[in-house]
């Protein structure tokens, strides 16, 4: 990556993207539920293509190759990046169901005040596990409109909260899914299928992570598919 200056002195960063575009990373005013700051990662281009927000998981990070690799490619093509670490985890705490309402409440506020920063053509909610719930929500209250993209990277698919919030979306969903993760479950996937139309990634012999055991090859293969479906869902065309 290259560093230069802008004429207000501010260090712009090159990541790869279209020839002679920079990509700016930017510090928000945003808040956690208890109202302290909120640790994130803005990238905004000049003329963005959409806005992309990533939300992590209860164990999983925005370094995770999962989130982190189809944002950067977003980027690479054009795409403003927002990346959370919810306020429960810089804290230091464990996730509680307890907190599920503010959490609900922090990243709403999120979305509400960066894609209202301007007019985006397109707009997309990624969650990883805990964020596909999150994402879910936002989704199904209203949050994040209808004509967004939802991407949904291991889904809790054995919980029936989350099949419910899935199927009352409006937006056109991608799930990305692996056959050894402890939280699928073909039936419940047969059954979403059958009742709403998605796009869908699966990825035999993956794990929640989407490691496959034992084999690196076959990991790195996983990591490359989901990246892909990601960024093609995404910067597809839609009519």
């Amino acid at each position: 990556m290259g560093l230069s200056e802008d004429p207000g002195g501010r260090k712009k960063v090159g990541v790869f993207g279209n020839e002679g575009e920079m990509t700016e990373r930017k510090v928000l005013p945003l808040r956690t539920a208890a109202g302290g700051p909120l640790v994130h990662a803005y990238w905004a281009q000049e003329e963005p293509r959409g806005l992309a927000v990533f939300l992590p998981g209860n164990h999983y990070g925005m370094d995770g190759p999962l989130l982190y690799y189809p944002a950067l490619t977003l980027r690479q093509r054009g795409w403003d990046t927002l990346a959370l670490t919810y306020g429960y985890q810089s804290a230091g705490r464990e996730f509680s169901v307890a907190e599920i309402g503010e959490l609900i409440e922090e990243v709403g506020g999120v979305w509400r005040q960066v894609a209202g920063q301007r007019e985006y053509a397109r707009l997309a909610v990624v969650g990883k596990s805990l964020g596909a719930l999150l994402a879910a929500e936002l989704c199904h209250e209203g949050v994040v409109p209808a004509r967004a993209a939802a991407v949904y990277l291991t889904p809790p698919l054995a919980n029936a909260f989350f099949r419910q919030l899935f199927l009352a979306t409006p937006q056109r969903a991608l799930v990305a899914a692996g056959t050894e993760d402890r939280f699928y479950d073909p039936q419940a996937l047969a059954e979403l299928e059958a009742d709403k139309e998605f796009h869908l990634c699966l990825v035999e012999g993956a794990d929640h992570g989407m490691n496959v055991a034992a084999d690196l090859g076959a990991s790195l293969d996983a990591l490359r598919r989901v990246t892909r479906a990601v960024v093609e869902f995404l910067d597809a065309e839609v009519g």
